[in-house]
């Protein structure tokens, strides 16, 4: 049974052809329903994509930062 990508709540009744959510009444067909997971996953994963790559660029900065400690340096 699919879930409302909405609200999210798992009880959905059906009147064919749609799923209703039991919840905030939004209806869905079955393929939209499975386009607005793919969007989510997709956008979802682009979040994380984007996290990955501040968390690179922070250790960068720490490294660059300790070598320009460690030899003593003060220019940028």
């Amino acid at each position: 049974m699919p879930s409302c990508p909405d609200c999210g709540e798992e009880r959905m009744t059906k009147h064919t052809p749609y799923y209703v959510c039991t919840r905030c009444g939004l209806s869905f067909k079955p393929t939209e329903i499975q386009k607005a997971r793919d969007r989510a996953k997709r956008e979802l994963q682009q979040i994380m994509t984007r996290d990955e790559e501040r968390e690179v660029e922070r250790k960068r900065r720490k490294q660059r930062d300790y070598r320009r400690w460690f030899e003593g340096r003060q220019d940028d």
